[in-house]
């Protein structure tokens, strides 16, 4: 990418992480973003760089316009959904300040490189930049805050060697990238002294598919003392005796490990065959069950609503959650949410053949998403055709049931415990998921409370 992209023409930079939705992602670390303030930074001699991410400013238009005033280069990192809070901010770059270039980048433009991204656009980088250390000087207030009082986030490798099928990586030429150890540890060194966090989130797609990297950060911190709790993803495939055995989760569970994220996606096996997961319902069952052992928590992610999926499939996927919930309150069930043909993806590919129809040009993106069953992380009102329209009304609530009904009924909480026994009792171990107390409970949730989970 960098040989493509005229640096010689950049010198004084603005970098643009736009939000992705009606609400801002406050105190999220954007890393493409962050990689590319950073890499143009050191890249571009005698660079003045500005980076600005609107989840993590206020009166973020009026610094944006403040900013634009004097940059001869406006770069924005995009995704599909960003586009539409992207493309007015060119738009007012191309009408007061029509001097200087506008270049974009980032996931949507390495799905569509052949798209046309129009007039406004002065170059579409459909590649990445090449990936170097991050500048702490251009991590927010409110990141930095975030860190301080809540968890900080190191990422130590770059990419996924696996292809699920329903992941970007997987018709991406890609693969895992471990970072240089010495740069690992030194940030790590820094966000510890800088920072002080409670806790440490390694950031990477599957934190031990570089073991020995990984050996050697829980190393780290076991040599430095250092208190901090930490979590990090995983797959289950990792649970075996070469890899996270018995001694290794000793001495994680002994350098604070609290932890550790995974894709169990499905109790179906051929579901997870479907998915291309590479992993069995067996040894989701063992990893999770290991982790109890040692007092690491498991947070289990899961899929439900793909194409293909029958009402037996679905079943053992309800099972398998029930059967993980009762290993403990250890363990957390995040989902199981409704498929979303996001782009990127080989499902994403398939489910065009139901006749949903995507945009054949950057533009059209900007408001695809307004009326479009493919929104919001927790859709609630999608119209999937290869769902009947009694999944498309209750499944997107299984979620809510399994939350409210498995995981506070775990909680030591009384309030929520009692909650979750309701939820538990009357809706999960039912499959029942509506109810106008469920939508009351919702309503006040997300009205009053100002929390949609």
């Amino acid at each position: 990418m960098a040989e493509e992209l005229d640096l010689s023409k950049m010198r004084r930079i603005l970098v643009v992480n736009s939000r992705s939705g009606p609400a801002k992602l406050s105190g999220q670390v954007m890393w493409g973003a962050w990689a590319v303030a950073s890499y143009l930074k050191t890249a571009v001699k005698d660079a003045d760089v500005v980076y600005l991410d609107e989840n993590n400013e206020d009166d973020f238009f009026a610094k944006f316009a403040e900013a634009v005033k004097d940059r001869d280069t406006a770069c924005f990192s995009v995704t599909s959904m960003q586009i539409k809070h992207t493309l007015p901010l060119i738009r007012y770059v191309k009408e007061k300040h029509p001097g200087a270039r506008v270049i974009t980048g980032g996931i949507h433009h390495i799905l569509f490189p052949e798209q046309p991204h129009g007039a406004l656009i002065d170059a579409a980088a459909s590649y990445e930049l090449p990936r170097g250390s991050f500048l702490y000087e251009f991590l927010p207030k409110k990141v930095r805050e975030t860190y301080r009082r809540e968890r900080a986030q190191v990422l130590t490798g770059f990419n996924c060697s696996f292809k699920c099928a329903f992941c970007v990586n997987s018709v991406r030429n890609c693969r895992y990238e471990a970072r240089p150890l010495p740069e690992i540890l030194a940030d790590l060194d820094y966000v510890v002294k800088e920072f002080d966090p409670p806790l440490v989130y390694f950031r990477d797609e599957d934190f031990f598919f570089d073991m020995e990297k990984a050996k050697a950060v829980i190393a780290h911190i076991l040599e430095r003392g250092y208190r901090f709790k930490w979590e990090a993803t995983s797959r289950v495939t990792n649970f075996n005796d070469t890899r996270i055995n018995d001694a290794l989760l000793e001495r994680m569970a002994g350098s604070g490990c609290m932890q550790l994220r995974f894709g169990v996606e499905s109790g179906s096996q051929k579901t997870l065959n479907y998915l291309r997961k590479g992993q069995t319902v067996a040894q989701i069952k063992r990893a999770v069950a290991q982790c109890v052992k040692y007092g690491i928590g498991a947070n289990c992610s899961l899929l439900t609503g793909l194409p293909g999926e029958t009402p037996a499939d679905r079943e053992e996927t309800f099972r398998l959650i029930t059967e993980l919930h009762e290993m403990g309150p250890l363990v957390v069930i995040l989902g199981p949410q409704v498929y979303r043909p996001y782009p990127g993806g080989t499902i994403y590919e398939e489910v065009k053949k139901y006749g949903l129809k995507f945009p054949s040009s950057f533009g059209e993106w900007e408001n695809f998403y307004d009326n479009n069953p493919t929104g919001s992380v927790f859709d609630e009102d999608p119209s999937y055709p290869w769902l009947s329209a009694e999944e498309n009304k209750y499944l997107p609530r299984a979620w809510e049931v399994a939350h409210y009904g498995l995981n506070w009924s775990a909680s030591g909480n009384p309030v929520k415990k009692l909650i979750g026994f309701w939820f538990k009792h009357a809706h999960w171990n039912k499959r029942w998921f509506g109810g106008p107390d469920l939508a009351l409970f919702m309503l006040i949730r997300k009205r009053l409370l100002k929390s949609g989970i």
